[in-house]
């Protein structure tokens, strides 16, 4: 998959809107960075801690969004970040949100697709990425793109979503269409097996169930919640949808089917 050809999924970012505002209260509260995803600043303050990043580090961040996490880790370690997106309007927002951080020497972000990443090789120190692996469905060629532009010894390092998919077209149909976007699962193992065939070497995997479900079920208490007010904003169709996602997210992490994991891998010499 050409990460060029998914759906337009800018209306993700209007944060501004009045059902957005009250769904981010609702599940952020006072941990709200400008984050799309299922991530809080603890799991940043740990990949930060895991990496090494610091002042000496330049970082690439797959998948940058808004730039919410992206900048928040430029502010805790100091270090220089690069965020590559597909979202016109999330780079917009992200390159906002820099310059009112007053980050803009060393947050940038770059519209762009990371399937053709346009950096030169060996150029980074570390690359992340939070929640967005799986809208890309050939991995192995995204896991190559990162091994070429990060530099001998460097780390790759995502969070991602691991889903072991039951035998039900009902349950894939649903899964896979996500937020709005088409999604493509992978089991942790199959995860750490795309890694090594890309070339990379598997340091740590780090498995997040219980916070997993606490995040994700957040998501759907607060689309229950406000149900009226997104379905004023999104339609009822597009609303229904996520309150049976993020359902049926939650009873796969019940049945042992899904979590969210830490995967850190390592660039030979």
């Amino acid at each position: 998959m050409n990460q060029k050809e998914s759906i337009d999924y800018s209306e993700l970012h209007q944060l501004d809107s009045p059902a957005n505002r009250l769904m981010r209260k609702t599940i952020w509260g006072n941990q709200d960075i400008g984050q799309q995803s299922f991530i809080t600043p603890p799991y940043l303050d740990e990949l930060i801690r895991k990496t090494g990043i610091d002042a000496d580090t330049y970082v690439l961040d797959i998948g940058s969004g808004v730039g919410g996490p992206a900048i928040y880790i430029a502010q805790q370690s100091e270090c220089r970040i690069m965020g590559i997106e597909v979202s016109d309007v999330g780079v917009e927002r992200a390159r906002k949100f820099a310059a009112d951080s007053g980050l803009s020497d060393r947050a940038t972000f770059h519209l762009g697709d990371a399937m053709e990443m346009p950096f030169p090789e060996n150029t980074f120190d570390v690359i992340i990425s939070l929640n967005v692996i799986n809208v890309f469905e050939d991995k192995e060629e995204l896991f190559r793109q990162a091994l070429r532009v990060l530099k001998p010894e460097g780390i790759f390092t995502f969070l991602s979503g691991a889903v072991d998919l039951p035998d039900d077209p009902e349950v894939i149909k649903r899964m896979s269409r996500g937020c709005l976007i088409t999604e493509y699962y992978d089991t942790a193992g199959s995860y750490k097996t795309k890694l090594k065939q890309a070339g990379f070497q598997v340091v740590e995997v780090i498995e997040y169930v219980e916070d997993c479900r606490i995040q994700i079920k957040l998501w759907g208490d607060a689309f229950n919640k406000h149900y009226d007010a997104i379905v004023k904003e999104q339609g009822k169709e597009t609303t229904d949808h996520h309150v049976k996602y993020f359902d049926t997210y939650v009873r796969l992490i019940d049945e042992g089917r899904a979590g969210n994991y830490l995967f850190i891998s390592r660039k030979p010499k």
